[in-house]
This record gives structure tokens, sequence and C-alpha cells, in this order.
């Protein structure tokens, strides 16, 4: 018997759709304004949609900063079964992060003009459209902190058809609207971004049977000063994905600068072109990377190293399909892509096919980037993940697009991946060195399980599969040099909680149970998960309100039993103390 890693998988594939409609969210309303302003409104208006881009990122760094982190840290505390800890996460996630917005609102407002006057980069003909565009675009992070923020904890609670309405619904909205203010009631740029806003605020209305729904997990709970510790602790988790938004913020910034500085008003629709390129591509960088996080934050406060690698393979698998998908369709339709956005001018067709082939070739290597980047931010590597992300979106970046600048203004769209693959490399080769000098594997930097030590395996959620499990572990154990007393307990435990997992927990989905043991010089501890209905030995009350007799006999015989239930997985713990 081994492991399979299904119940990972199973666990993956439902977090990865709901996941990539969330982080989809946000870039679709970015892709449709564009495609929308590009076809009712002015060059210059396309223009504006992409030079207000560095707004959107310091809008995603504090959401990073406050959501990730504080989602990552509260299912971190639940897989330690610390639900009290939790539950301050959420509230100061949640609070703390639209408090935060709202002051970053009004001191935009206060200095309108002259951050105005910034992101036009000078260009006196792009100042009214920027102008324009900010106002609504500042106002934006309350109802994305209240919104986005909770659908997090909505997702990771199982609620899956609301985690998905969610987004679905308030892109709707954004496309009705955008139509309604910019085409029929011709509010110019501005309608962009207010129809965006009060697309969010709207949707607010699905959240009320989350608040009501008995599958919550997580609660709004009273916080007093100490607690804030926690929130320096999440801004500790979510650093990694902040500081990228922070690097994308300083990216945009000099892109914007050189292009429009070398290749005028006509590189810079390519640019917005480019910039929606990268858009759609986010929706699937973002929503496969975040994947991980809730679910590698549950395995690693289990310490399931196993899982974790596991994880990391079929994330970066799903991510790099995606990704040479994404990569070649855009490298084979160059034209088509500008089309879609309105750029058709004779200049801009002749820019855009090697732009957007240069362009395109940094999807799969940021792909990468983000999964690795995830892993790190999970698994208690924060630090990791920060210079990984400083690596690539200032230290090399920023040299290699002034150096092609200076070679030949033609390509610069070469500097993305260039500054990629190099911060990669030299990142891990860093980590691969840090691995061999702590005695961790490799430059996922996971603990090595001591030989002998550990055995995981799985079985079908079926009855008879129980027998064989419990057969099984008995004679691990006394392989192991457990006496038989303690063997036979251990062995009585498995095929209890197996059988009633296969009774009382069983779902369609529910297909496969993974068993975990270790032995210590003091006691036996084993693990029993699965996916399925909630179940809590012990309790030990099946559904007629009657006790299982096997589940109580666990009790007797068992140190301690306990139970815990995160990101849809029910776990039980059994520790049986060795004789003698």
């Amino acid at each position: 018997m081994e492991r399979n890693g299904r119940l990972i998988n199973h666990k993956y594939n439902e977090y990865l759709f709901t996941t990539l409609a969330m982080s989809g969210c946000a870039s679709i309303a970015t892709i449709v304004d564009r495609i929308i302003v590009g076809h009712l409104l002015t060059a210059n208006d396309l223009n504006a949609t992409n030079l207000i881009g560095p707004l959107i990122y310091v809008l995603n760094m504090i959401f990073g900063l406050f959501i990730y982190g504080g989602n990552t840290l509260a299912v971190t505390y639940k897989g330690k079964r610390d639900q009290k800890t939790a539950n301050k996460c959420f509230t100061i996630s949640i609070l703390a992060g639209a408090v935060f917005m709202a002051i970053f609102a009004l001191i935009g407002l206060a200095f309108q003009t002259p951050l105005s006057n910034w992101l036009c980069v000078g260009k006196e003909e792009l100042l009214q459209p920027v102008s324009d565009y900010l106002i609504p675009v500042l106002f934006l992070g309350v109802p994305m902190i209240l919104l986005n923020g909770t659908s997090a904890f909505v997702r990771v609670d199982g609620l899956r058809k609301l985690a998905v309405a969610i987004p679905i619904v308030s892109n709707v909205l954004n496309l009705t609207l955008d139509y309604v203010f910019m085409g029929v009631c011709k509010f110019g740029i501005a309608g962009a971004g207010w129809a965006t806003n009060i697309g969010f605020t709207a949707t607010l209305l699905l959240l009320i049977p989350y608040f009501r729904s008995s599958k919550r997990t997580v609660f709004f709970t009273r916080i007093g000063l100490k607690d804030f510790r926690l929130m320096f602790n999440a801004f500790h988790l979510g650093l990694a994905t902040a500081l990228m938004y922070l690097c994308m913020f300083i990216k945009n910034n000099f892109l914007n600068t050189i292009v429009l500085s070398t290749l005028g008003a006509v590189g810079g629709q390519v640019l917005a072109v480019c910039s929606s390129v990268m858009s759609v591509a986010n929706i699937f960088f973002t929503g496969t990377a975040q994947t991980m996080l809730p679910i590698n934050g549950a395995l690693y406060g289990a310490q399931d190293y196993n899982g974790i690698r596991r994880l990391f393979k079929r994330s970066m698998l799903v991510m790099e399909i995606i990704c040479v998908v994404i990569m070649a369709v855009f490298m084979i339709f160059p034209l088509q892509t500008g089309a879609v956005f309105n750029v058709t001018g004779a200049d801009a067709q002749e820019l855009l096919p090697g732009a957007i082939f240069m362009f395109s070739l940094c999807v799969p290597p940021t792909g990468v980037l983000f999964i690795i980047r995830s892993h790190y931010q999970s698994t208690g590597h924060r630090n990791a993940a920060t210079v990984l992300t400083v690596l690539e979106g200032t230290v090399f970046f920023i040299p290699v697009l002034w150096a092609l600048s200076l070679i030949d203004s033609n390509v610069i769209w070469l500097s993305h991946v260039i500054s990629i693959i190099l911060a990669i490399a030299v990142m891990l080769s860093a980590m691969s060195v840090i691995a061999k000098r702590k005695g961790k594997t490799a430059f996922l930097l996971l603990p090595k399980e001591p030989d002998g030590d550990t055995y995981d395996f799985s079985i079908e959620n079926k009855v008879d599969a129980a027998v064989q499990a419990s057969a099984k572990v008995v004679e691990y154990c006394r392989a192991k040099g457990v006496d038989d007393k303690t063997a036979t307990m251990i062995g009585v435990s498995v095929e209890e909680l197996c059988v009633n997992t296969a009774k009382y927990a069983s779902s369609a989905k529910s297909d496969m149970v993974d068993i975990f043991l270790k032995i210590t010089p003091e006691a036996v501890v084993l693990k029993v998960r699965d996916n399925g209905k909630i179940f809590n030995p012990t309790e030990y009350i099946d559904h007629s309100g009657e006790m299982i007799t096997g589940l109580e006999l666990i009790r007797t015989i068992s140190t301690k039993i306990e139970y815990n239930r995160v990101i849809g997985f029910n776990t039980t713990i059994v520790t049986v103390n060795r004789a003698g």
C-alpha cells in the first residue's frame, strides 16, 4: 500500500476553479474595460487605462498583505487546531484591510492633481482621461477587500458555488454598467471605473448566505491590542505577494516611461495590448498559485511534507500546461489581439507582432516563479519568497530594461523574460545550497523524515479496505519493534476509524482515505484523513443518535484522540503510548 495523492489532487481541483474565478475578477474587469474603452472612446482613453495600472498594483499590494497573508495564516492555525486564533486572523484581515483601503483612497484624493500628472508621464493630452479615471479607481479598494477578501475565506470553507458566483456576478454587472455608463450615458472613461465599483458593491449582497451558513469555519470575533501582532504575522506571510505588486508598480512606471519616450503614443497603445495579455495570463498565474496557499498552509501545519511535495508537482504541471497554451495563442494571433482592443493603425500593426511575440515568452517562466513563491510563502520561508520577488521585479528587470532600450527600443519587450529567468536561476541555486547545508530536501526546503519512523498510504473509502489497512499497520508496527499490545490497539483504531468513515462520511467525491503513522520511542501516532462529509469520531454518535461502539473503544484504548476539520478534510489523530 502506498500514498497515491488523490485526496490532495481532488482538493486542488476543487479549489482551482473557484480560485481562478476569484483571481479573474479584477483581471477580467480590467480587460473588459480596455476592450470597451478601445471601441467606444479614444486612443488616449485606452492609454489611460494602462497608465492607471500603478494605482491598481497598490490596491493589490494592500489586498495581498491583508487577505492572502491573513487567509494563509488562518488556515495554518486551523491546521494546528487553533480555531480561536483563526477567527482573529479572519477578523483582522477583513476589517483592518477595509480601513487601510479607505485611508489610501482619502490620501489619493487629497493629492489627485500631482498624482495624475505623475501617472501620465508628462503627456498633456493624457492628463484629463487619467484624472477622470483616477477617482473611481481610488475608491475601489474598500469593496475589493469586503468582496474578494471574504470570498477567499468562502472558498476555503468549501462553499464552491457561492465562491464561483461572486466573481461571475460582479463581472456581469461591471460589463453591463460599462456599456450603460460609457455607451448610453456618455460618462467617458470615468464610467469604466464607477462600473467596476458599483458591480463590486452590489455583489456584496451575495455574502449574506455565507454569514448565515452553518458551514462557516471562521467568524468575526472580538480582538484586542495584543491581537494586532497577528496582523504583522499576516503581513509577513503576504509580503511576497504584496512586494510582487510593488515591483509590478515599479516595473509599470519604468516601462511606461521608456515606451512613451522611445516609441511615442503608438508604443503606449501596443503596451496597453501587451499589458492586457499579461492580465489574461495573470488570472491563471494568481489563480493556480493561490490555490496552493490554503492547501499548503494546512498541510504544513499538519507536518504532511510528502503531501506538500505532491501538491507542488501538481501545481507546477497545471500551471505550465496553461502557460504554454496562453503563450501559443497570443503568438499566433498578434494582430487579432490588437483588433480586440481596436488597436488597428498601420504603425501599431507594424509593432504588434514582434512586441507580443517577445512579451509572450515571459508567460511560462512567470508561471514557474508564481508556484515557487507560493510554496515558500506557505511553508515558513517567507524571506525566500520576498527575495525572489525583489530579484525579478527590480534587481534584474530595471537594468535589463534600461540596457535593452539603449540597444534597440524594439526589443525592450524581452526585458520580462530575461529578468525572470535570471531571478529563478539565482534563487534556485541559492536555495539548493542552503538546503544542502541545513539537511533539507533540495530547493523546496522541506524537512527530511527520519527513515523508518513514518509511514503513509492510501486506501479506498470502503469497509473491506479498512480491514486490509488494519493488518498492514499492525505488520508495520511489529516490523519496527512496537510491542504487540500497542500494535494491536493501533490496528483496531485504524479499522474502526476507516469503517466508520466509509459509513458516515462518504460522498460521491470522497473515494479515498489517507493514513499516516509515526512511531516515536514513547508512542505511536495515527492520523486518518478523508475529504467526505463532516464527521467527528471523537463524538462517536451516529446519525440516529446512537453511540458507535467501535469509536467508543478507541477512546478507551488511546492516550489521546483529536479531531480537526480544515479546508474540507476530516482529520482524526489518535495517540497510543507504547507499553513499558
